[in-house]
């Protein structure tokens, strides 16, 4: 982020919490006179095409805008109590301003990887103060895309070797779209948020034993505008509601154990009815409460079944989280230039995992016809899709991309950063808010291959699977429903000296994935709760041992890069994964002492 960036920065975080709560602000529309930006938009787009220049320095070729428009409101409570209630409303830009030529330009650099000219802008309509500001934006993005391709040349000079990656041009020759969504003013509703939170963290005050009972919500709304200089022009809209009711508990031998519930949907009225919500809750607690005196998992290689969320979880980490095809940037060096590739980006055509395998995504479906879990007592409920878009942010149209067929990587998500075997881009470039786009899932589906039975087991036939696993040289068989998020508020906490997952990387390195709720699965096929275990070497690699599919689908929802308008709506559908063969380890790192005395009656 540039300068201006720490207005924006700082107001984010004033908006999930680290800053005192404010009153929402009386709803209202940023579109009082939507002609006005369209035009001041329309207006400095030709004129930076037409006048902008600096000495002898070559003029931009290309220039595009995003201007996102946001309005949010978040609600949190504790065991019944509302905390705080509040909401915000801005407006960013982010300016690309490129100069060189598509074959050569200033971006593919490894500073431009993360880097991104967003700035916030004035959130009213006014034509003046918003063609002073893009026209300050795109000077100084045009003064720096000077600099980066000066020292990309150099850099590129000094480099004796390349390979043939490095031959792809730097930007791709795509059609550009024209796509508008008619407005919906559909806007944040934050007395309702408050009564939803209130009413499902009050569930919790039923159960003594837990420490920690909070639910939060948040909602947002999100206007994309897009427009560039090779007449791409798109307007969409985003809405998205999640709710994530955690509760906290400890063992005797003080070890941390957390559990959650999520909800979400594009608005409240399309949540599930608050009896149902209110039942998981208490599904959730319960569960919660069964793992203070259950026993510590052993350490060995275990058959491993993930369900409902941890199999979308888990397909993220393995999956979603490598199947961008954009090439290490062309000046990189070394573990550099690992380092800024994914795993499946250089074995397109190779066995990347089980046969039994297909995965794609396709940002054009909105919904799906079979949102259930699985089995799992937690999970997203509702079947719209998050991750549906029409347009991406480099303004390319969204395709469907078969990524694995039968465990044969077939393709992979395109930018308009191109590689030599995939010279165009498929419309997958995302943005957070605050960054620069990147290629990344819209609604991504795994699913079994068809025709094969193993790949649509009953949940009866799953665990008859593991049971057989575990007769033939497995130590144990485990059974996976929720794993450690932390990006969920009251999740994550490295204090309880386990290491965390992360929901996001390249692949290279083997992060340790924390189960939230396991089940163990004995000789005589009864499921009973442990805690303590962790899983270790899980990469990409992993899907190969994939044996067994469900025919159930889980459906997970969520902000990929950051909560609320922060991030990117994302979601994955996957069936229930059988692992064979998985490291597990036994954690029982340092925990904290329980509290000294019980907690006061009321």
């Amino acid at each position: 982020m540039k300068r201006g960036g720490l207005g924006v920065g700082l107001a984010a975080l004033l908006c999930f919490g680290f800053g005192a709560p404010v009153d929402l602000p009386p709803a209202r529309t940023f579109i009082e006179n939507d002609a006005e930006v369209a035009r001041a938009l329309s207006d400095e787009l030709a004129r930076s095409m037409k006048e902008l220049k600096l000495g002898d320095s070559p003029r931009p070729y290309y220039v595009a805008y995003a201007l996102s428009d946001v309005e949010q409101a978040t609600a949190v409570a504790t065991f019944g109590a509302s905390s705080s209630v509040y909401g915000y409303r801005g407006r960013t830009i982010r300016t690309d301003v490129r100069v060189g030529s598509p074959t050569f330009d200033n971006t593919n650099t490894p500073e431009s990887v993360f880097g991104a000219n967003v700035e916030a802008l004035p959130v009213d309509d006014d034509y003046t103060s918003l063609r002073r500001e893009l026209w300050l934006r795109t000077d100084e993005a045009y003064k720096s895309a000077i600099e980066t391709l000066a020292k990309k040349k150099a850099t590129a000079a000094g480099q004796a070797n390349h390979d043939e990656e490095s031959d792809a041009p730097d930007f791709s020759r795509d059609n550009p779209a024209k796509f508008t969504v008619p407005f919906s003013g559909t806007y944040p509703e934050s007395d309702a948020l408050r009564g939803l939170v209130e009413s499902l963290s009050g569930v919790l005050r039923e159960s003594p034993q837990l420490l920690v009972g909070r639910a939060t919500a948040i909602q947002s709304w999100v206007r994309r505008r897009f427009v560039s200089s090779e007449e791409a022009q798109s307007d969409e809209q985003k809405t998205t509601l999640r709710i994530d009711v955690v509760a906290e508990a400890q063992s005797p031998d003080g070890m941390r154990l957390v559990n959650f519930v999520s909800f979400t949907a594009l608005s409240p009225k399309d949540l599930p009815a608050l009896p149902e919500m209110q039942r998981g809750v208490r599904r959730m607690a319960a569960e919660l409460i069964g793992m203070i005196k259950a026993p510590i998992a052993s350490s060995g290689t275990a058959s491993v079944l993930f369900e409902g969320t941890a199999a979308a979880q888990i397909a993220k980490l393995l999956v979603a989280d490598n199947a961008s095809g954009t090439p290490a940037p062309r000046t990189a060096a070394g573990s550099d230039e690992r380092g800024q590739s994914s795993e499946f980006s250089d074995r397109l055509g190779q066995k990347v995992a089980s046969p039994l395998l297909t995965v794609f995504d396709d940002p054009l479906r909105e919904v799906v016809a079979t949102p259930q879990s699985g089995g799992a007592t937690t999970g997203v409920h509702g079947a719209a899709l998050w991750g549906a878009f029409r347009i991406d942010d480099e303004g390319i149209p969204a395709a469907r991309v078969s990524l694995i067929e039968g465990g044969v990587l077939k393709g992979l998500l395109m930018t308009r950063t191109p590689r030599k075997e995939l010279p165009h881009s498929n419309g997958h470039a995302r943005a957070t808010r605050f960054g620069a786009p990147h290629a990344m899932i819209g609604n991504l589906f795994v699913i079994p291959k068809v025709g094969d039975p193993r790949g649509a087991l009953s949940r009866p036939a799953l665990l008859g699977e593991m049971m057989r696993l575990g007769r033939t040289g497995s130590t144990a068989s485990y059974i996976l429903r929720l794993l450690d998020d932390p990006s969920i508020p009251g999740v994550g906490n490295a204090d309880d000296g386990v290491s965390m997952m992360s929901l996001g990387g390249n692949g290279r390195s083997a992060p340790s994935v924390r189960p939230l709720v396991v089940y163990r699965l004995n000789a005589n096929g009864k499921e009973e709760l442990v805690r303590g275990l962790t899983l270790e070497g899980l990469v990409p690699r992993s899907l190969r041992d994939i044996t067994a599919m469900s025919r159930d689908l889980a459906v997970y929802n969520f902000q990929e890069g950051g909560a609320g308008f922060a991030g990117i709506p994302s979601t994955i559908v996957t069936p229930s994964l059988l692992f064979s063969d998985v490291d597990v380890r036994r954690s029982v790192g340092k925990n904290r002492r329980p509290p000294l005395y019980a907690k006061p009656e009321f």
